[in-house]
């Protein structure tokens, strides 16, 4: 199930609920990947991604008390130029418009539904995570 093109690539993976943060961390770290930490909600992940520096964000939308959105926007606000074009995708139990108007000006790449697949997310990182430069 583990994809090369993967190894050495980080997540930052921030869910509230424990159960599908455990869930998706496994499916991360099967896929090839490694979750380089996980976060709660928001706030505590913009604690996290200055020491971290994933190499990507997978983020649920509803959270409290800082929610996607608004990690989202502060995360685009850093004056740190890696901070504007970090990959941001979110995940959600539903999809609404005005979510939607909101989150891609701020530059989510992706909106997964949960349950979140194997499959699904394997494509995902695959198309968001290129592979990282072979050391000489």
């Amino acid at each position: 199930m583990a994809n090369e093109e993967l190894r050495g690539r980080s997540v930052l993976l921030v869910e509230d609920e424990p159960f599908t943060r455990a869930v998706v961390a496994r499916t991360i770290g099967l896929l090839g990947a490694h979750t380089a930490s996980q976060a709660g909600d928001g706030a505590e992940a913009l604690a996290m991604i200055e020491r971290e520096r994933p190499d990507l964000v997978m983020c649920d939308v509803e959270m409290e008390p800082l929610d996607g959105l608004g990690f989202l926007r502060a995360l685009r606000e850093g004056e740190e130029p890696w901070r504007k074009t970090l990959p941001v995708l979110f995940m959600t139990n539903r999809i609404d418009q005005a979510t939607v108007d909101a989150a891609y000006p701020l530059g989510v790449e992706v909106f997964l539904l949960k349950p979140v697949t194997a499959e699904a997310l394997r494509n995902v990182l695959l198309r968001l995570l290129p592979p990282l430069e072979p050391e000489i």
